[in-house]
């Protein structure tokens, strides 16, 4: 298993303003390839277009990249515009991950058991429910939450607080209740209602999530549609949208 990995400094033709982009942040499409004596040769174009910071020119990073044999760089092709360029991008190997057992066995910590689990991500299922709760908080934290997770309790409703500043200075809080059930396992309205009821203590939330590694019942959907006082006050978060925050996930 690999992935492309690496740093890209650029300086623009136009202005001459510089910084550096990470190739995690790159559009990744393989364009093409052939099978050739030692296996499939892959082509891949790795790209990233915006515009300068300074001068509001229009910078493409390009570049074509070709795998062959299996897992291993052939040649890197710098097809970039606008640009001086330092860099290019490499062939990272990671971990083979098969197990629950194999991703507890290697983490180190949980910045690497996030990204073991974009690579992987039917074994959040897997992990137990503390470490599913660590996870969510790290996801929140790289998106620049200011994030506490609670101890155990039986109260429910809060597994993790979570406060966020937006750019006018304004803060709001997040009670965050993570559910980490088998794929069959749908979360029914009683949950649902028993978080609405959360946001109306003291001192409590501006807005109350619920994620899961399941899914949610009809019931559940309608009571947030329909019976809430807002359906602005819930959100239920299900496994296709925990994938999609793994996918996105940087480490801060």
């Amino acid at each position: 298993m690999w992935k492309f990995s690496g740093n890209v400094q650029y300086a623009c033709d136009c202005c001459s303003y510089s910084d550096s982009i990470s190739i995690e942040d790159f559009d990744v499409e393989c364009v093409g390839g052939s099978e050739r004596g030692m296996g499939q040769e892959n082509i891949y174009e790795v790209s990233y277009e915006f515009d300068c910071i300074k001068c509001e020119d229009t910078i493409f990073l390009s570049f074509e990249v070709s795998e062959y044999p299996e897992g291993l760089l052939n040649f890197v092709t710098n097809n970039s515009k606008g640009v001086e360029t330092l860099g290019e991008p490499c062939i990272e190997h990671l971990r083979e991950i098969y197990s629950a057992e194999d991703l507890l066995l290697f983490y180190e910590s949980i910045q690497e058991l996030v990204t073991a689990l974009k690579m992987s991500p039917v074994l959040v299922r897997e992990i137990t429910a503390r470490d599913f709760e660590e996870v969510v908080t790290e996801i929140f934290r790289a998106k620049g939450f200011e994030v506490d997770l609670t101890q155990r309790t039986a109260d429910g409703g809060k597994d993790i607080i979570a406060i966020h500043t937006d750019s006018l200075g304004i803060r709001n809080k997040y009670f965050i209740e993570c559910k980490r059930y088998a794929e069959d396992n749908k979360i029914g309205v009683a949950l649902v209602r028993a978080l609405q009821g959360v946001k109306n203590t003291k001192d409590g939330p501006n807005k109350t999530i619920l994620v899961t590694t399941s899914t949610f019942t009809s019931g559940a959907k309608k009571f947030v549609e329909h019976e809430a006082s807002s359906k602005w006050d819930v959100t239920l978060a299900d496994y296709d949208v925990l994938v999609r925050w793994l996918n996105d996930y940087k480490e801060a």
